[in-house]
């Protein structure tokens, strides 16, 4: 039987071991998502010690089992034991790609494919460079910013915190007129991450940028590592009233702070059509599926 209990602070390396030797790394499972919005996604975690994995329990808006974390590609796992943790009738979201085929082979488990949830890849030397026909678009965005604005880009530290706080309040009250309940609640759970993500810099390997416009934040990046081939943007604000800003901002902080990774994870579209579009329009490499995995 599986005892759950509440994700804490003090968790955090016990919890890296278990993600470090994960096959792919998800920036959903990295320890800062789960933390960082605790608030709107409370997370308990597991051990099956038998098999040497952590499951996931969402007790938020949409309580369900995630996972599990840890080397689902080790042979001595005992598949059938790990799944009898669950009633018939379960569902576990979010099932990696690549476990997802292992699991096929076992009976009594159905797959639905969660388009949704997947998450976007990107090679961050073509980011970079912008070359050719698929990137035409997003070059001529960034050439309209650099040329058209005095702009001065930093790398994000500690004494520019403040002012990004200050950016996303001002970016906040300039969506308020147009937003809907739903997503100014959401805004304001992204605001309680973005300040964990500040709060607790020097936890984890956090990157970012930003770029200034008359003196004043109009763009920034914050991003963290997954592992040494790996990172993962994790907020990204631009004012769209400067043209080319969000094309910019990804170009510039890519360019200046994370060139030594070879890929970028810009993480899930949560089905909305217009990030769909965005993201899909810089020509990810390759999408971390996910599953929803019934146990029948």
């Amino acid at each position: 039987m599986l005892e759950f209990k509440k994700l804490s602070w003090e968790d955090r390396d016990l919890y890296a071991k278990y993600y470090a030797a994960s096959p792919v790394h998800y920036a959903e499972y990295s320890f800062f998502c789960l933390w960082a919005w605790r608030h709107a996604y409370p997370i308990e975690y597991a051990i099956d010690s038998r098999n040497d994995l952590i499951w996931l329990r969402s007790a938020g808006p949409l309580p369900g089992i995630f996972g599990p974390v840890g080397n689902w590609q080790h042979k001595l796992i005992d598949w059938d034991k790990a799944i009898s943790h669950f009633e018939k009738g379960s569902i576990i979201y979010d099932v990696p790609g690549d476990l997802q085929h292992i699991l096929s082979r076992h009976e009594g488990l159905r797959f639905t494919k969660d388009r949704d949830q997947h998450e976007y890849i990107y090679r961050v030397r073509d980011l970079i460079a912008l070359k050719g026909k698929a990137f035409a678009q997003k070059r001529n965005r960034v050439r309209a910013f650099l040329d058209g604005y005095e702009w001065d880009y930093y790398t994000l530290t500690p004494e520019f915190f403040d002012e990004v706080m200050d950016f996303q309040e001002r970016w906040r009250v300039h969506r308020d007129a147009t937003m809907t309940e739903d997503e100014a609640a959401s805004l304001y759970d992204e605001d309680l991450a973005i300040q964990e993500a500040l709060k607790n810099w020097d936890s984890f390997k956090f990157s970012g940028g930003i770029i200034k416009v008359d003196e004043k934040i109009i763009a920034y990046t914050i991003a963290q590592e997954l592992d040494a081939n790996n990172i993962d943007v994790c907020f990204e604000k631009a004012f769209g009233e400067y043209a080319g800003s969000y094309q910019a901002i990804n170009y510039m902080f890519l360019k200046n702070s994370a060139a030594n990774y070879e890929f970028a994870n810009r993480e899930e579209d949560m089905g909305e059509p217009g990030l769909r579009e965005a993201k899909m329009s810089y020509n990810p490499v390759m999408m971390l599926e996910k599953y929803q995995m019934e146990i029948l």
